[in-house]
């Protein structure tokens, strides 16, 4: 009687996903976050961009970003795939203004060695953003204070005396004094700054992939440089410090020296 042996030959099978989830609205001022698996290489323009191990990444268009940018997507499999952004344009609140009223004025001489020894240590403090290449991020994000009324938008500009006057890259909440400031998301504090005289006492967090935040005028500061901090975790409270004429926190975002509208980031989900 003859045997016939059966050789089954048994293929592992990868599944490649070649589709890009993206989340949020490209427009300029905005912050989108992409997830994927199985990535090789992410590209948006000529940049190439970091993504974790979980295949999370974001990136960021500028206020004033205009035209056609195109986001590169390749896979370990060799597929690749290309998305196509044509951002619009964005409005933003202009004002112009004809007073005879005395605005700030610049810093006195004896301020300008300070005020140039902190904008050394502000330069050093953003070199280091974009190094970490983990999406800190990933853990949500949230506004960084509670019941309070915004008073300042983002990308907006006052014209005083047909002069243009600096654009405001974030947002203003009036609150009192002593009221709780929190990280918007998970990140290390790259500069917890101490009395500056334009930021005053301030916090600037690292989210990774060059994603990140800062919290103007405290009152007091809640942690310290190289600190790793939570979403939620309060990290200062509510004041009047360096350049600001009253109670009230700035809060602003940056993707590397993209400078994002912090609302873009608010009920993301991914």
């Amino acid at each position: 009687m003859k045997k016939i042996f059966l050789s089954f030959i048994c293929f592992q099978i990868i599944v490649f996903s070649q589709q890009v989830e993206l989340y949020g609205i490209a427009q300029p001022g905005n912050a989108l976050i992409g997830k994927a698996e199985n990535l090789a290489q992410v590209m948006l323009n000529d940049k190439i961009l970091q993504f974790d191990k979980e295949g999370v990444f974001t990136f960021g268009f500028d206020r004033d970003a205009k035209g056609i940018h195109l986001l590169k997507i390749k896979y370990t499999n060799g597929k690749s795939e290309i998305k196509k952004f044509d951002l619009p344009n964005r409005e933003y609140d202009i004002q112009k203004i004809t007073s005879t009223k005395q605005q700030f004025t610049g810093p006195p001489k004896e301020e300008l060695p300070r005020i140039e020894r902190e904008r050394e240590l502000m330069r050093k403090a953003r070199s280091r953003i974009g190094i970490i290449d983990t999406a800190y991020f990933a853990s949500g994000f949230m506004l960084p204070i509670e019941n309070a009324k915004i008073t300042g938008v983002f990308g907006s500009q006052r014209i005083i005396n047909e002069t243009p006057q600096n654009i405001h890259n974030g947002l203003d909440y009036a609150a009192p004094i002593g009221t709780d400031v929190f990280s918007m998301a998970d990140g290390i504090v790259q500069l917890a700054g101490d009395d500056f005289y334009y930021n005053g006492n301030f916090v600037l967090i690292d989210h990774g992939q060059g994603l990140s935040s800062i919290y103007l005028h405290l009152n007091k500061l809640s942690v310290t440089t190289g600190e790793y901090v939570v979403k939620g975790q309060k990290i200062g409270e509510v004041g009047t410090t360096g350049r600001s004429t009253g109670p009230h926190l700035h809060w602003g975002v940056n993707w590397f020296n993209s400078k994002i509208d912090p609302h873009s980031l608010i009920g993301i989900g991914f």
